[in-house]
């Protein structure tokens, strides 16, 4: 069971690189108001909804976000682990991996920036910021319950 959640997660998290990668392009065609495919001469204007600071989230993060799904991937094969163990790792992370995207790609549209359900300071509540809010916070928990069962579990003698 670790060998698949380990395999899982480096996937996932290469995925989630890949998103990263696209995303990066969204950040540059907003900055830049349109497609570019530079250096072929073509340019179409293009207002991508958005905005650059949530582009550059979802760049950012996601990249970051891959390379924690691939480093606990590859760290979770030197601990012992139940059946169980090594499916809330696997989950908790995955559901951390996905609901940051969420949050990041919502965020933009949330006037409350997705970080309540409802109307905060810095703007009302409304879809896209329940949309990022909660598999935000379900993601946050998972991962929070990632980190007790690792650091919980013992780590394997040199002899396994």
């Amino acid at each position: 069971m670790v060998e698949r959640t380990s395999a899982v997660l480096i996937k996932n998290g290469l995925a989630g690189m890949l998103v990263a990668l696209i995303g990066g392009f969204m950040l540059t065609f907003k900055m830049i108001g349109g497609l570019s495919f530079s250096p072929i001469p073509i340019f179409i204007e293009y207002d991508l909804p958005g905005t650059v600071a949530g582009w550059r989230a979802v760049h950012l993060g996601m990249l970051l976000n891959g390379i924690m799904a691939i480093v606990l991937g590859m760290v979770v094969r030197l601990f012992v682990l139940r059946d169980g163990q090594a499916s809330t790792v696997r989950w908790g992370v995955l559901i951390a991996l996905w609901g940051n995207f969420c949050f990041y790609v919502f965020s933009m549209f949330g006037y409350n920036h997705g970080l309540t359900m409802g109307t905060n300071r810095l703007g009302e509540g409304n879809w896209a910021g329940a949309a990022a809010f909660l598999p935000a916070v379900v993601g946050a928990v998972t991962l929070i319950t990632v980190v007790i069962v690792l650091l919980r579990a013992p780590i394997k003698s040199a002899s396994h």
